[in-house]
């Protein structure tokens, strides 16, 4: 029963179900019972998606020096992404020292010190990504030792290197020991994605949808994979409708909000119903990546405009 319980929150989390998960690890049927361990790991998933929630204020509070070091690793994340959400450098900076320090801390009381080396790695090298520090990143992540979350952050890193031979190769080796895993799975669609080609494309749809139809309702998360895979084959009506269904259950869902600008974009929808979309990224997430970029190519636009202004 237990692992049962453990096995149907992990997969609940990685389809995005993150509401559902606090709900499950949280409720008395499911603590009822459980060893130490298996609590711990509840915890994990109820923290995590909260950071998912962008709840980081209430994982800041909750999570204290008493806790697991890999709680505290993941309330370090809560503060690193509420710094990186308010565009307060110095709050990212303090994170990151934080995170790189809980990785020395071996604590006596440790009974399994590998599993909890493990969990601060994992949160430790997403954010070292997530700063552009891949090869600090991956010099923490390696070897993984077949834990399937540092697989899933490692090929992360290699596609945001573009090696995505690198990461093709993790996920296959990834395969003959976890294939059923719905991460496994996951990573498998990442990576057909970047590969290309109308196969790899449709086999990434594939296992979106099935991750899509595995519960009673699909997720933000699992329709924004298939309106992604939808754009790449040229399925502009199907992508457009489906982005419309995650949009209305989660307005402020970035990944939705993007990918609709993108095929707004490729529609060549009016512009203001792409600034539409433009202003509500902003409001949800002034300093997204995406808006970042924008900037930064409007910048370079205008400045090679200058040089061709009539005096």
């Amino acid at each position: 029963m237990e692992d049962n319980a453990l096995f149907a929150v992990r997969n609940l989390f990685y389809s995005g179900n993150y509401t559902q998960v606090l709900a499950d690890t949280t409720s008395t049927r499911t603590r009822s019972g459980v060893n130490a361990q298996t609590a711990h790991q509840l915890d994990l998933f109820q923290f995590r998606s909260l950071i998912a929630l962008k709840n980081y204020a209430r994982v800041a509070q909750e999570i204290t020096d008493q806790h697991r070091l890999g709680l505290q690793a993941l309330k370090a994340q809560a503060v690193y992404l509420d710094a990186v959400q308010s565009a307060d450098a110095a709050g990212r900076d303090v994170a990151l020292s934080h995170l790189r320090e809980l990785l020395l801390i071996h604590s006596p009381e440790d009974t399994n010190p590998d599993a909890t080396q493990l969990e601060v790695k994992v949160v430790l090298g997403q954010v070292l990504a997530a700063e552009g520090l891949v090869e600090e990143a991956l010099g923490v992540l390696l070897p993984h030792g077949n834990n399937l979350e540092s697989v899933a952050v490692v090929v992360q890193i290699y596609l945001q290197m573009n090696r995505v031979d690198l990461a093709k190769k993790e996920v296959e080796s990834c395969k003959s020991w976890a294939e059923d895993a719905i991460l496994a799975q996951l990573m498998e669609a990442w990576v057909a994605l970047r590969v290309g080609g109308g196969s790899h494309y449709q086999n990434s749809y594939y296992i979106y949808e099935e991750i899509a139809t595995s519960s009673t309702s699909p997720t933000v998360k699992s329709l924004v994979g298939e309106a992604v895979c939808n754009i790449q084959m040229g399925r502009f009506p199907e992508a457009e409708g489906i982005l419309q269904e995650a949009l209305s259950r989660e307005p402020s869902n970035t990944d939705a909000i993007v990918n609709s600008i993108v095929l707004f974009t490729i529609l060549n929808k009016p512009s203001e119903e792409i600034n539409a979309l433009v202003l509500q990224l902003q409001s949800v997430a002034p300093n997204h990546a995406y808006l970042q970029d924008l900037d930064l190519k409007s910048s370079l636009f205008d400045r090679a405009a200058q040089r061709f202004a009539l005096a």
